[in-house]
């Protein structure tokens, strides 16, 4: 099974953007960055490393297998959200050789190949992405809710 990241908020500015990576080799993030992975359900502040570059300071959480929504080990970084620090991280980890891309919904397919989600909640949770209205919201969440 193939590691994977993508940017997990919309890209533009903004104060945050956060970049999930899913997969076996989720953890190897801590050294394409050159940092201490925290522990386990933990946040820690962690500075973003290529080499003497210093790309930004990110909030890093990790969730081990079964800990997490795709059942697999996952790594969040959470760093400032401009578009250049977001371009260099994106960058760093497709040019690690841990780790691809996610293609479109790559992270529900495996929380439903790992038996995190069942077929109606991942329909719940596409109609919660697309909800405008507080009833479709609503009606969204009581389906993701099972």
């Amino acid at each position: 099974m193939d590691t994977v990241f993508a940017l997990a908020t919309p890209r533009g500015r903004s104060g945050v953007a956060v970049v999930r990576i899913s997969g076996p080799r989720a953890f190897e993030v801590a050294q394409v960055f050159a940092f201490k992975m925290p522990e386990r359900r933990r946040t820690g502040l962690r500075r973003l490393r290529l080499g003497e570059d210093l790309i930004d300071e990110a909030l890093v959480l990790c969730f081990g297998e079964g800990q997490s929504f795709t059942g697999e080990r996952v790594v969040e970084l959470q760093t400032h959200g401009s578009p250049a620090v977001v371009s260099a991280v994106l960058r760093a980890l497709g040019t690690s050789g841990a780790m691809r891309p996610a293609g479109p919904g790559e992270f529900t397919r495996q929380a439903l190949v790992n038996d995190k989600l069942d077929l109606a909640r991942v329909e719940g949770l596409a109609d919660l992405l697309e909800a405008e209205t507080d009833l479709q919201r609503r009606q969204a969440n009581r389906l993701f809710s099972g």
